[in-house]
């Protein structure tokens, strides 16, 4: 939720013009700088020319021989060629992610299993159809707006400015092969009971050596300034951070959905009287188990989750429940809210596609922001419970009634909260600027979630209210503030939201700020 103009970075003709002419080439910096423009050209016209000045040094010009560039014979890719070659880049950072979220330390934690059982079956899908989707993309969106936003191409980019004129083509066979050999036995782990030879140690030892060996044959001609350079082009940054931002909030967005789920079926279980169910079930090795596990569990024990005719008249007739079922209603109220706002945020982070008019078109430009965002989520968060700890005091509301009727108003809160999502459609994001939203709860304020959020915290705590959990609540609602001002200088630099401020002119307070 963050905005940067969309508008292309200044060009300068004149210094193409020149060296295509036979001038002076363009420095190395400028060539390096300019290396995702001249990229989508590349991969857009095949023409060798245009990717030798992406890749110029100091000194060269883009002549070969006595022929000029811009004389070479064309050589057109196809559009196979450029759907392989966008597809290619981008299972490559899926595969790293993969690897990552299997390996690192941080993502053996409980919260991730869900997350953990779904991404390599999501992965082995876009191995098989992803293709097709990048070139039916491709097709449908071709004009040259399209093609300068291409993340893939992008991601190609990177590849060029990294690698390119640094590693022989022995080199590249050999990475293909290496990177292939693993692919091809963790596919297999993947897809083949624990029975199989290919969970032999053996295998283990072949996948290992074959990255290992692909890892440093590219080290040793990577070029860490080359890349720095590219990435300070807009787009390219843009599609780097937002990568960043996907692969951050994707896992605890499904974490929190299934935790929200299983609180849902656990209520509901147990007002009928039936043992409860949980939807996380460990990952079994492969693909086919861990369905099967899931469906054992879970998919068995969906109908219990069916209202009879009976739950559905007790249901629509609340002003009939006692107390205690009232407290039992709030409860699985608000699970429902939050597994319907997660769900919302998990759909738009785990999608972007220009299919559903959601691509980036920015990502926050700043640490602080990214700072102040990211310290409201783990793992950073339990930062905030020890320096502004929310400790209970004594009971100041000892009503029954008085709970039930501030529980309902804090769930109330959250309702409008969840709604702020809701309204981004596929569009939301934290930390980036996907479309400016003015429908929902962004027709009164400009950031009616942290108002909400903040208000239903202070009704919570309300019961067991003292001096000491208010000043430190009060400072929580103050990182929510700083995150508002972020995204306001942030947003303030998009034409299409400066219109929106003048339409909705509160920050948080109708009539008053």
């Amino acid at each position: 939720m963050g905005g940067e103009p969309t508008m292309s970075d200044a060009s300068k003709p004149g210094e193409k013009q020149t060296a295509k002419n036979g001038g002076p080439a363009p420095s190395k910096a400028r060539a390096i700088d300019e290396a995702a423009d001249t990229a989508a050209n590349d991969a857009e016209a095949g023409e060798e020319s245009d990717a030798a000045s992406a890749r110029a040094k100091d000194g060269e010009t883009p002549y070969r021989g006595s022929t000029p560039a811009g004389h070479a014979k064309d050589k057109r890719s196809t559009i196979w060629q450029r759907a392989t070659y966008r597809w290619t880049a981008i299972t490559v950072v899926l595969a790293a992610l993969l690897v990552l979220y299997s390996y690192h330390p941080y993502y053996r934690n409980q919260q991730f299993t869900p997350f953990k059982t779904i991404f390599p079956p999501a992965f082995v899908l876009w191995i098989v159809f992803g293709l097709f989707y990048v070139k039916a993309t491709l097709e449908k969106f071709s004009e040259q707006r399209y093609t300068m936003r291409d993340s893939g191409l992008h991601l190609i980019a990177l590849g060029k400015a990294a690698f390119d004129d640094v590693l022989e083509r022995w080199h590249w066979y050999s990475v293909t092969f290496l990177v292939g050999t693993a692919a091809f036995l963790g596919g297999m782990r993947a897809l083949t009971p624990k029975t199989s030879i290919w969970y032999d140690a053996y295998a283990s030892i072949a996948i290992y050596f074959s990255c290992l060996f692909a890892t440093l044959l590219l080290v040793r001609g990577f070029r860490p300034k080359r890349v720095w350079r590219l990435i300070r082009n807009r787009r390219v940054r843009t599609t780097v951070l937002a990568i960043v931002v996907k692969a951050f909030f994707t896992p605890l967005m499904t974490g929190f959905v299934v935790g929200h789920l299983n609180g849902i079926s656990r209520a509901w279980l147990n007002h009928k009287h039936l043992p409860p169910m949980d939807f996380k079930v460990p990952n079994d090795g492969n693909i086919g188990g861990t369905v099967s596990l899931w469906w054992n569990n879970v998919g068995v024990r969906l109908g219990d989750l069916v209202p009879s005719l009976h739950d559905l008249a007790a249901l629509v007739q609340p002003w009939t429940w006692t107390r205690a079922e009232l407290s039992w209603g709030l409860g699985i109220t608000y699970d429902i809210i939050f597994a319907v706002d997660c769900g919302w945020a998990l759909f738009g982070y785990a999608s972007e596609s220009r299919w559903l008019g959601n691509k980036t078109r920015s990502v926050e430009p700043t640490a602080f922001g990214w700072l102040v965002c990211l310290a409201c989520y783990p793992p950073f968060n339990p930062v905030l419970g020890t320096y502004l700890p929310l400790e209970n005091g004594p009971q100041l509301i000892s009503t029954e009634t008085g709970h039930l009727w501030l529980r309902g108003a804090t769930v109330f809160l959250f309702a409008i909260y969840a709604a702020a999502t809701v309204s981004f459609g596929f569009k939301f994001s934290n930390l980036t600027n996907r479309g400016i939203v003015t429908r929902g709860p962004y027709r009164f304020v400009r950031h009616p979630a942290y108002l909400c959020k903040c208000m239903a915290w202070w009704l919570e705590h309300i019961p067991t209210m003292t001096l000491t959990k208010s000043f430190f609540l009060t400072l929580l609602c103050g990182v929510y503030a700083l995150r508002a001002w972020t995204e306001e200088r942030h947003l303030g630099m998009d034409p299409e939201y400066r219109e929106y401020k003048k339409k909705t002119p509160w920050v948080l307070f109708p009539g008053v700020y």
